[in-house]
């Protein structure tokens, strides 16, 4: 019997150990389970104070957005102001390109029609400075055009005293041949 009762002894003491293991374990388990349910107030928490700051940005963007649109239609009054101005200067840029464009030669009329205006006046300056094209009589055996075909205005007024005067008169100011109109 005593035998017996060793076994029996020996067999209690294994289950309260057991008892006291699983105990431990369950314990462990509820443990950990609590600290992942605070985990998951605390995520919870802060996800809701997030979504809140999302939705005061937003209403903060939507009040910036009507003051932008405010300023959309106070940009676009001024623009409808400043649209006049700016209809009436490109009919003035037309007026003068046409202007300009009428004293050039008219084969040059298609290839400066859509140039700038400063363009037109430099080409409408250097055509003008240009000298007159010589007369059929000045061509023949001449070497220059300056005066009416002849070297020098002396050579020009030997041979030909009616064109140099008028040559001195053109061009010269205040200049005469001595001659008393009658």
């Amino acid at each position: 019997m005593s035998e017996e009762t060793k076994v029996s002894n020996e067999t209690v003491v294994d289950n309260d150990t057991e008892n006291v293991t699983q105990d431990n374990a369950q314990n462990e388990y509820i443990a950990e389970s609590k600290k992942y349910r605070k985990r998951a107030q605390d995520a919870e928490s802060q996800l809701g104070e997030l979504q809140k700051q999302i939705e005061a940005q937003e209403n903060k963007k939507l009040e910036e957005e009507k003051q932008f649109q405010e300023l959309a239609n106070k940009y676009k009054s001024e623009r409808d102001e400043y649209s006049s101005y700016k209809d009436k200067y490109t009919s003035l840029v037309e007026q003068r390109k046409n202007s300009l464009l009428s004293r050039l030669p008219e084969d040059q009329h298609d290839k400066f029609k859509d140039k700038d205006l400063d363009v037109l006046e430099f080409m409408v300056d250097q055509l003008k400075t240009k000298a007159p094209e010589p007369s059929a009589r000045n061509l023949v055996g001449t070497k220059g055009t300056e005066f009416g075909g002849y070297e020098s205005i002396e050579e020009f007024a030997v041979k030909d005293p009616k064109g140099a005067e008028e040559y001195l008169r053109k061009n010269v100011k205040g200049f005469s041949f001595g001659r008393k109109n009658r």
